[in-house]
This record gives C-alpha cells, structure tokens and sequence, in this order.
C-alpha cells in the first residue's frame, strides 16, 4: 500500500502535467484520434524536440501509451482524468460566478458532472434571464418542466402554453403555495405540480434548451443563469429535473 506522501506526490505531479497548456492540448487532439510524434507536432505547431520532450512526460504519468505503430493513445487512466477534470476546468472558467453562488445546493452527483455544461453560456443580468426564460417558454414545442418562482407576466405565459398543448410540469417552492389558487383558476388545464420547502434556484427545460440559476451565498435567488442547447448540457439539466421532482411531494389545489 502506497504511503500518503506518495499519493499526495502522484496527485501533485498529475495537476502538474496538467497545469501546461501545450500539454493539456496533446491530450486534446489524442483525444480525437492516436497520432505519430511528427503528426502531434505539425498539428499544434510545435518543434519535433519539444513535442518529443512534452509526449514523454505524458508517457511517464502514465496518461499516454506508445504503440508499435509510432502512434501515441491516451491510457484509460487519462480518459478518466480528461473526464473529470473537465469540471475542474469549468468552475474556473466561472470562478467570479461560483464566489458567490451556492453550488453545494446541487445534488453531489450533479456537482461532480459539472463539466458535462461546458457548451452553455453565463447570462450576467437579470432582464436577460427574464428574456431568456421568456424566449423558452414560448419555444417549448411539446414540454415544459420548471421549477420557477415566476413573475404574473410568465406564469401567463406557462398558461398560454398549456392552452396550446404543451405539457407543463411545476415544481413548486411550498411559499408560493398560498399565491397559487387565485392564479390557478383561469387554467382550463392545470399542469402537474409538486412542491419542495425550497427550491435551489431556476430551472427551465424545453424540448431543444435549458436554463439553471443558483442561488447565491446568502441564500437569495439570483438572476444570473447557465443557458445551453447542445447534448450534454440537455442531458445534465434533464436529469437534474428529474431528481429534484422525483423528491417533491404531488399537489393538488383546491381551486
């Protein structure tokens, strides 16, 4: 069994392979495609002498495997690094972001896949949040799962949806419960709704984009909010959805 200095060095020494840029871009385009020394060198521009240099410290983390081609592949090892490391990459990306809002909120699985979101974009302000939200309720095509504490304005629009087909599952933070009857009422069709005692920020999520606030560090909601279309973004705020509605109560209100 290895002593805890020499785990503590290993993980030393990965962070320091990892904290080069040209490094970091070898194992980028090996990710796409195992490739000769002189291919990796044309590619990123790079001297044969020191990609040469940079392709054996890799070898000797063990994060690539010289074949008897001449090509160099990532081990599995290094897809697992790539592969959470990716998280580690994102909340720097958003460090200002991440100071001041409460990540811990989400659920450690969640968390712990932050990377899959690398294709959204941050919307600083409220009004473009507002809009945003605005602009996927009235795009949402077949359904509509949210977890909003909405303003009049887009609550009637989550109304006009249903109206028009769309199905519309909301989750509810159990203050807004007292408000919900009056608004409620002049829903021909109500959408399915649960409740939570509080929620950990903004949820939208459309057939084709999704939207995520947080709240911040003093436990305010906050206007600032992840937007995304691409697959893996989807697949992270769907699954999110569904986990916080899974542990939500159902409610029926007697309107």
């Amino acid at each position: 069994m290895e002593k805890p200095l020499q785990v503590e060095e290993r993980g030393n020494e990965l962070f320091f392979q990892l904290s080069s840029t040209d490094r970091r871009r070898i194992l980028s385009e090996l990710q796409k495609e195992d490739l000769k020394l002189h291919e990796v060198a044309r590619r990123l521009e790079m001297t044969a002498t020191e990609t040469l240099r940079q392709l054996q410290r890799l070898t000797d983390a063990g994060l690539l495997y010289k074949m008897a081609d001449g090509k160099y592949t990532l081990t599995s090892y290094a897809n697992l690094v790539l592969d959470t490391s990716s998280s580690i990459y994102f909340f720097s990306r958003f460090r200002e972001y991440f100071l001041g809002h409460n990540a811990l909120l989400l659920p450690c699985e969640f968390r712990s896949r932050l990377g899959e979101l690398s294709g959204c974009e941050l919307i600083p302000t409220t009004i473009e949040t507002i809009n945003k939200v605005t602009e996927l309720i009235q795009g949402a095509q077949k359904r509509l799962d949210t977890v909003i504490l909405g303003t009049e304005a887009i609550i009637e629009m989550m109304r006009q949806r249903s109206l028009e087909g769309v199905n519309i599952r909301w989750l509810m933070q159990e203050s807004f419960i007292p408000r919900a009857p009056s608004i409620l009422r002049s829903w021909k069709q109500l959408p399915e709704i649960r409740t939570t005692p509080a929620v950990l920020g903004h949820i939208v999520v459309t057939d084709k984009a999704a939207l995520l606030t947080i709240r911040r560090n003093d436990g305010e909601m906050s206007y600032e909010s992840f937007v995304g279309t691409d697959a893996s973004f989807m697949k992270w705020m769907d699954g999110l959805f569904i986990h916080e509605w899974q542990k939500a109560k159902p409610w029926y209100p007697q309107i």
